[in-house]
């Protein structure tokens, strides 16, 4: 694949990222070409199909979530606490105003698609688990802060809030949840 064709696919997430917050998952394709002013025939040869398109866009948006967490366990300026606090709430500014909202219903439509957000988000925590050890051994985070249990209780929060309609009945945004949920955890975890 070229610069070229990665830039295109690139581009089409993105646009796709606008659709969803407008439209949810009921988005087209054509939509998505409406809105980058392109065919969808230009669309169809990047991605076969809308799970094809979302299976990619779950991926894209992990890894730059993952791009941020490196960046922010490589802050030197950051305390430990601080870093897994930022850690554990990381969202590249341009994804702080998806309508998370409207994932629930990839649970019924697209459930491949689905599984993989969950896999997503119990994967990857090697840096998260890292700082909490080396917070641990400064003696910033509580010794019986366990891991395992406060990875748990994150991972059950975020799939709830992504599952069900709290954030809608409550008017919640998803980014303001996390910060929330990550403000209980740190509370709880944090030698004061």
């Amino acid at each position: 694949m070229t610069n070229n064709d990665n830039e295109l696919r690139n581009r089409i997430l993105d646009a796709t990222i606008v659709v969803f917050n407008r439209k949810g998952i009921k988005l087209t394709m054509a939509d998505i070409a409406t809105e980058m002013s392109i065919s969808k025939k230009t669309i169809y040869k990047e991605f076969e199909s809308k799970d094809d398109l979302f299976s990619v866009m779950v991926d894209y948006v992990f890894d730059q979530i993952k791009e941020r967490e490196n960046e922010i366990a490589g802050d030197s300026s950051l305390a430990t606490p601080d870093k897994l606090k930022k850690l554990l709430a990381a969202m590249p500014e341009k994804y702080s105003g998806i309508n998370y909202q409207e994932l629930a219903p990839l649970k019924e439509k697209h459930p491949k698609v689905y599984k993989k957000i969950q896999r997503r988000l119990e994967t990857g925590w090697e840096t998260t688990i890292e700082l909490f050890e080396k917070g641990k051994a400064e003696g910033l985070v509580r010794q019986d802060a366990d891991v395992v249990l406060i990875k748990v209780m994150l991972e059950s929060s975020l799939e709830n809030l992504l599952s069900g309609d709290t954030l809608k009945k409550n008017k919640i945004k998803y980014v303001d949840a996390l910060n929330r949920i990550v403000d209980i955890i740190m509370d709880g975890i944090t030698v004061r």
